[in-house]
């Protein structure tokens, strides 16, 4: 386009005098120098292209250097035309010029036009550089977050997986205390009880979050358990708000809690030992505890044991530093305070 433009342009002398009627050597000569001009400048672009990646200042003489020869051999070109087709017709092509003189005018108006090209050319490559590595970024850091999250699903459910042997392995050292205490009816009816609890628990997805009712009718099953085994010395209290009812929290997060309570906290007492439950929302943080007031309670404060690392696990795992739980050994008691983000399941 810019160069038939100049074609047009340099006939503009031709059309306006208008009293020599149509000068078809004239046109032919002009759009022929053009059409080469055209061609000249697509041959720019590949060399510009590859100039490019020789590093800024080698690139930009490269390019300097090939807008003067592909200006001095159009200007070259543009007088053999000229003459050429001039003589085809036999026309004579203007007054009598030296050669000199002729070919450093084209020079000096193809250089210029040259120069404007290769500079587009130039910036459209950088530009076109940019937004390519622009591109390959963005898609690295998305690959980068795919592989995370894939690493993140993959530790979820080796933590899981990691917990449900955990969580066997108590339950069947509890039945194996009741056919050892000869208790055989109550260890038939754990297994019974067992074999419901994992198949209604279990089953689903290990990374997929589920509502805190969900988790606390989880935990209720599984202290149905545990009261068969240790009858009325067991007391429940839950403290749940409405409000936060369909809070979303990992599947299977707070029940290691509420095993150790049983685990370090009942087992070892011969009398009733109280497990409180309470969620509560402190700004945008869901906050759940779970305590017992056993006074032999012997789980360490740092919390060392496979539920609990487990539960600090998979807390990083989801959340990162938003999810943190905290534990507090007392004179009568223990505390496990866990601290997530306040998140309902979406509409």
């Amino acid at each position: 386009m810019i160069w038939f433009a100049c074609g047009t342009l340099y006939l503009l002398p031709y059309i306006l005098r208008g009293n020599d009627g149509f000068d078809l050597p004239a046109v032919l000569s002009h759009y022929s120098v053009s059409a080469v001009g055209l061609g000249f400048s697509f041959l720019l672009l590949g060399l510009t292209t590859r100039f490019r990646t020789m590093g800024k200042s080698v690139g930009f003489a490269s390019s300097a250097l090939a807008v003067l020869l592909l200006a001095g051999t159009l200007a070259a070109v543009d007088i053999a035309l000229f003459d050429g087709i001039h003589a085809f017709f036999g026309r004579e092509h203007g007054a009598s010029v030296a050669y000199a003189v002729k070919w450093s005018g084209n020079f000096a108006i193809f250089v210029s036009q040259y120069s404007l090209i290769a500079v587009a050319f130039w910036t459209l490559e950088t530009l076109e550089a940019h937004r390519l590595q622009q591109w390959e970024l963005q898609e690295a850091r998305t690959q980068a977050a795919q592989a995370q999250s894939l690493a993140n699903r993959a530790k979820l459910s080796a933590l899981r997986y990691q917990l449900n042997p955990h969580f066997l392995f108590n339950t069947l050292n509890s039945i194996s205390s009741l056919v050892v205490t000869k208790r055989n009816a109550d260890a038939e009816l754990m297994l019974t009880s067992l074999s419901e609890f994992l198949r209604t628990t279990l089953a689903g997805d290990p990374n997929a979050p589920q509502t805190l009712e969900g988790e606390l009718e989880t935990i209720d099953a599984y202290l149905g358990l545990e009261r068969i085994r240790f009858g009325d010395r067991l007391d429940l209290s839950i403290d749940c708000p409405p409000s936060l009812r369909d809070a979303q929290l990992p599947h299977f997060l707070l029940q290691p809690l509420v095993e150790n309570a049983v685990k370090h906290g009942l087992a070892p007492s011969e009398t009733k030992v109280s497990i409180a439950i309470s969620a509560r929302a402190h700004g945008t943080e869901l906050v759940v505890a779970v305590e017992n007031d056993c006074s032999v309670c012997n789980a360490s404060e740092g919390g060392t044991g496979v539920g609990l690392r487990n539960v600090r696990d998979r807390l990083e795992a989801v959340y990162g530093q938003d999810g943190r739980l905290e534990t507090i050994q007392r004179e009568a008691g223990f505390i496990a305070i866990v601290r997530l983000p306040l998140e309902f399941p979406s509409e």
